[in-house]
């Protein structure tokens, strides 16, 4: 069923920042968390569906295969592995790669373009594919879903992590490609993850005195690639 919400959340840029959250690590530790979002997943249907009900499908059906995914002991390895194939799957990477890149793409070369795609994923993957062990009690509520326009859909939920607690407002933008829903945003109590991402990698050009090169050098050494 699609509802509809009378006050979405802050748009990206607005409202103060929240740094050191990686927007796909949040966004998988949410999902991971969604015990309650997963009941009763809806059916592929062969004939097309509003944008805004699918969008709720997808948020579901991702949910209820990382739990899937991540049930039982997992080595280290293959737990990267999967985190790897769920976030190609689930999430417009490289929309979210040249965002986070913000104005220095237009500097960049096609030859950065291409590195920093690749090490932006394994940023992702190395920081954060082990950090979603301990997850007991948390739930994920979906409460509404809003149409953006014809291709963009705001899937809002509550995350609840404890008794007592107020819980957490997240918002999803989920976008219709050519290859099916994918996850573009992940906005925390207003606060897009994808900005805050952005800044973050901006700062480290600007100290590297406006050069992607300096980002490029720190993400290989985040990642093991450093020549």
């Amino acid at each position: 069923m699609r509802k509809t919400c009378s006050s979405p959340p802050r748009g990206p840029g607005s409202g103060p920042r929240r740094s050191g959250i990686g927007l796909l690590a949040f966004a998988a530790w949410l999902l991971l968390a969604a015990p309650s979002a997963v009941a009763g997943n809806a059916e592929t249907s062969p004939s097309p569906v509003p944008v805004a009900d699918d969008a709720e499908s997808f948020i579901r059906d991702t949910a209820d295969r990382v739990l899937t995914a991540y049930s039982g002991e997992l080595a280290d390895k293959r737990r990267a592995e999967i985190f790897r194939e769920i976030l190609t799957d689930t999430f417009a990477l490289k929309t979210i790669a040249r965002f986070t890149l913000g104005r220095y793409w237009r500097i960049a070369s096609a030859d950065q373009r291409k590195e920093y795609r690749r090490l932006f994923e394994d940023f992702l993957v190395l920081a954060y594919a082990n950090r979603f062990s301990d997850l007991g009690g948390v739930k994920l509520r979906i409460a509404s879903v809003r149409e953006i326009n014809e291709r963009d859909s705001l899937v809002l939920s509550e995350m609840s992590t404890a008794a007592g607690k107020p819980p957490v407002r997240v918002a999803w933008r989920v976008r219709q490609t050519k290859q099916g829903p994918r996850i573009v945003d992940v906005i925390v109590d207003g606060i897009s993850m994808s900005v805050t991402q952005r800044d973050q990698f901006a700062a480290a050009i600007r100290s590297a005195g406006g050069k992607v090169e300096g980002l490029l050098a720190m993400l290989r050494e985040k990642t093991g690639t450093a020549e």
